[in-house]
């Protein structure tokens, strides 16, 4: 073997003392593929070729021992036995090989190298240890491979372990599903919006609890998308709890497949979307109610212009009656705006009503239960109670400082069933006397509680107060709380 300028490698040769080690097998030291040195019993290196010089940094000098060469290169490592010169004094005295140790080679320039190392003893022919010859091979390169493959896999299982801990705790649910249906894998959240174990979905198939009426669609996607015709699809359907109840979800389906484009599985991510289902149906109701209250709000304000006009003996008294008539109206919106148009509480209805004359805690009081109208009572009564309210602010009881009115109100049992039943009673306010005809007031509170709700209302004009009695049917205008 040659060097790069052409001549041979220089050759670490033993003292000129004989040596009990065949002088052949040191001159095969160059043409060996790993690094190699060969010592005598004592240890002095005899020969080493050329890919130890360069693995050690630098040649041992004539007849030194490996204990003085490795030495020579740890002075500024802590005493004690090298790990190198340990193993080969092992051989040495005991005869006994070393395969595949790891040893770390320091280098003059501070540089360190680890080496995997087998060392065999060398005999004469009676058997006798001579020497030992040790090949070593630089393994740094294979640790760092070996240490960032390590620092991967850890890293790879802390992404996995990160993904697991994601997957089993999202807040949306996530399944995966095989080809033929069945459930391979599912977390918390679908536990949650099913109600059922995990055990229990893992046994069944995708269809099992979805709603009859909804199965169709979405199997048909699913079916494209298990054969390649679909890659993905969304789906809004009724699924049947655990405990019976039947909650919309929405689906999204997406396929993952290997490298050669075959399908593996499913992952399903499923939402509990029943609140926005009741909140859509629950606006397309308002919607409905809105439009229908739209036109009977117009008639109800074109019957009042007109029997306002009837009875109101200038403009200026029927603008005044009139925009009476139409606050109170929109009063009676905003108590049914406020509780979607499905109820008002009669308590906060009659404390709308009332809000302009209740100057004292004395001027108005009010007692009974709770109880919500229907929207057809709502308005019914706030144009009843508007009139008997703008009466008593005109001409009774809330005209003079001392007056007061007095309302209480109870569901009682009656023959046709249960009765809201509402008395209005004022006092301390002027002399009272029955008006020789009945004006568009008395006619609105009497006739309209009868026409609109099936109740009736009796107005009794005794002289230390007006009152005014209503009994409704329950079950078509309220209910109680």
């Amino acid at each position: 073997m040659r060097n790069a300028g052409g001549k041979s490698p220089p050759k670490i040769r033993a003292p000129a003392a004989r040596s009990c080690v065949p002088e052949d097998l040191l001159d095969i030291l160059d043409i060996l593929p790993v690094a190699t040195f060969v010592c005598d019993a004592r240890g002095v290196i005899l020969r080493c070729n050329q890919r130890a010089i360069a693995i050690w940094g630098r040649a041992p000098t004539p007849r030194q021992t490996y204990a003085e060469f490795e030495a020579s290169n740890r002075r500024d490592e802590p005493e004690g036995a090298s790990p190198g010169r340990a193993l080969l004094d092992e051989v040495l005295a005991t005869g006994v090989p070393v395969h595949d140790a790891e040893m770390l080679i320091l280098r003059p320039d501070g540089t360190r190298v680890t080496v995997s190392a087998n060392i065999e003893p060398l005999r004469n022919a009676d058997g006798k240890v001579v020497g030992a010859i040790n090949c070593f091979l630089d393994v740094s390169e294979r640790q760092r491979i070996t240490a960032a493959l390590e620092r991967s896999r850890l890293l790879a299982r802390e992404q996995e372990q990160r993904l697991a801990a994601t997957y089993e705790h999202a807040a949306i649910g996530i399944s995966e599903v095989a080809p033929d249906g069945r459930f391979l894998r599912v977390n918390e959240a679908i536990l949650a919006i099913t109600g059922y174990s995990r055990e229990h979905l893992l046994a069944s198939r995708l269809f099992t609890h979805t709603h009859p009426d909804d199965i169709d669609a979405d199997r048909e996607g699913f079916r494209k998308q298990v054969a390649g015709a679909l890659e993905f699809y969304s789906i809004e359907k009724r699924f049947i709890r655990k405990d019976g109840r039947v909650i919309w979800i929405s689906v999204r389906s997406s396929p993952v497949r290997d490298d050669a484009g075959r399908l593996l599985y499913l992952v399903r991510v499923v939402q509990d979307i029943t609140e926005r289902k009741a909140a859509e149906q629950r606006a397309r109701l308002l919607i409905d109610e809105l439009n229908h209250r739209v036109k009977n709000t117009l008639a109800t304000v074109q019957s009042l212009a007109t029997q306002t006009a009837r009875t109101a003996p200038n403009p200026a008294s029927f603008r005044e009656s009139f925009e009476g008539r139409l606050i109170a109206l929109s009063k009676a919106h905003d108590q049914l705006t406020m509780h979607h148009w499905e109820s008002a509480d009669l308590r906060g209805l009659l404390s709308a009503a009332f809000a302009p004359y209740r100057g004292g805690t004395e001027r108005v009081i009010m007692r009974g239960e709770d109880v919500l109208l229907q929207p057809r009572a709502v308005l019914t009564l706030a144009m009843a109670f508007h009139e008997l309210i703008t009466n008593a602010a005109k001409y009774g009881a809330l005209s003079v400082p001392t007056g007061r009115v007095e309302m209480h109100w109870h569901v009682a049992p009656c023959a046709q069933g249960l009765r809201l039943r509402i008395f209005w009673q004022e006092r301390g306010g002027p002399p009272v006397t029955e008006p020789a005809q009945r004006g568009f007031g008395s006619r609105l509170i009497e006739g309209g509680v009868e026409a609109e709700l099936g109740g009736h209302a009796r107005l009794s004009f005794a002289p230390q107060g007006l009152r005014c009695e209503m009994e409704l049917p329950l079950d078509v205008m309220a209910v109680t709380t």
